[in-house]
């Protein structure tokens, strides 16, 4: 089972690379919109990002992400400008032409960073439109040029709420038979808890369920939303230090302000196991005063600081990971594994909201991701 850490504005190999060594993660996934393809003063380039990772021998992978063009209000076009990834207009993939040239230009970017080929897609909100027809010919073109690539499925809540409609589309790329999948859930907001909807989280079960037999498949910022999907057959999750790499929105996109290069303050919120959530570093602060043998049920806690809170997020996503994995392919003992981490964590909520004056808690954090699961589970008749 694998954590591979998504690109950030905050260009931060040395800690990726630690945590490689250190064993919680097993590589990364660089971005066009977050890595330049010349080094700047601060910011490292795509090459050398992926240089570093291959000499600590880790997985390494380019998502070219052309399903952000998609987005609404995507603006952040910095680095993305300098790829070269299209000879017409950017993100005109409306004829055969246009597409076989973006699918050839992402290849060849990828076979120069040494990288697994990873082929581009559209953003979908509905598994029956037009544009789902545009997807499959994609898939189709990227299976021509490069037999071995892994395919992305991109979509927005109510395509993975598609039901039948959704089950046809996967269907059809799946007779493609790729190496390896990439799935991207894509929200309006990079806000966390990521605001994963009961049916979403089902479609997105249900198709990892029925890829995840012939193919690997890659949660791509799922971070702890990703759970349910990891208990249906997924192998590994994306996550990372801000919340942008913990899930994927449009919020993500938008045109930076000049000097922007991190955006916004750390996400220092402490991640704890066996609440499948996080608190702020002042409420966990209030438990040993207010509630000692809460403060020692919950377990270990990091020293105050982003990469300490980083390190432990991995460590408690790993452990979550792992847990659900060592079931193998018992799928109902995947499921049964995580719907008891749901209880368990839905019954200590309450005492630690009331504690800290939380106002996130199983409401927010188990609730939505619990029902998704457990229509999947009926599904599977568990």
């Amino acid at each position: 089972m694998s954590i591979l850490i998504e690109d950030s504005p905050r260009n931060l190999l040395a800690w990726i690379v630690q945590a490689v060594k250190a064993g919680d993660v097993d590589g990364a996934v660089i971005s066009p919109f977050a890595s330049p393809v010349q080094a700047l003063r601060h910011r490292r380039s795509a090459e050398v990002m992926a240089r570093g990772l291959h000499s600590e021998g880790a997985q390494v992978w380019f998502d070219a992400q052309t399903h952000a063009l998609q987005m609404a209000g995507v603006g952040d076009f910095r680095y993305y400008q300098e790829y070269g990834f299209w000879s017409g207009s950017r993100g005109d993939l409306s004829s055969p032409n246009l597409r076989r040239d973006h699918i050839s230009r992402v290849l060849d970017f990828q076979n120069h960073l040494e990288v697994t080929k990873l082929a581009p897609t559209m953003l979908l909100h509905h598994a029956e439109t037009q544009s789902s027809e545009v997807t499959l010919e994609l898939a189709k073109e990227a299976i021509e040029q490069a037999p071995d690539c892994w395919l992305t499925i991109a979509g927005t809540a109510p395509f993975w709420e598609s039901g039948t409609a959704l089950d046809a589309h996967i269907g059809s790329l799946a007779q493609l038979e790729p190496a390896g999948w990439f799935l991207v859930p894509v929200r309006p907001l990079a806000t966390l808890p990521a605001e994963a909807q009961a049916e979403e989280t089902h479609g997105i079960c249900r198709t990892i369920r029925a890829l995840s037999e012939n193919a690997p498949v890659h949660i791509s910022h799922g971070d702890l939303a990703g759970l349910p999907g990891v208990a249906a057959g997924a192998a590994s999750v994306g996550s990372g230090w801000d919340q942008r790499q913990r899930a994927c929105a449009y919020a993500s996109y938008v045109q930076r302000e000049s000097g922007d290069g991190g955006g916004g303050g750390w996400y220092e919120r402490v991640t704890i196991r066996g609440l499948l959530g996080s608190l702020r570093p002042a409420e966990v602060a209030v438990l040993p005063g207010q509630n000692p043998a809460l403060y020692l049920a919950l377990g270990e806690f990091p020293p105050p600081g982003p990469q300490e809170a980083f390190r432990h997020h991995l460590s408690a996503l790993r452990s979550v990971i792992s847990e659900i994995a060592d079931n193998g392919d018992d799928y109902h003992a995947r499921y049964a594994s995580l719907m008891d981490m749901y209880r368990n964590s839905s019954r200590l909520w309450p005492q630690v909201a009331a504690t800290t004056g939380s106002p996130l808690n199983a409401t927010h954090w188990i609730e939505p991701l619990q029902r998704g699961l457990s229509i999947y589970g009926d599904g599977e008749g568990w």
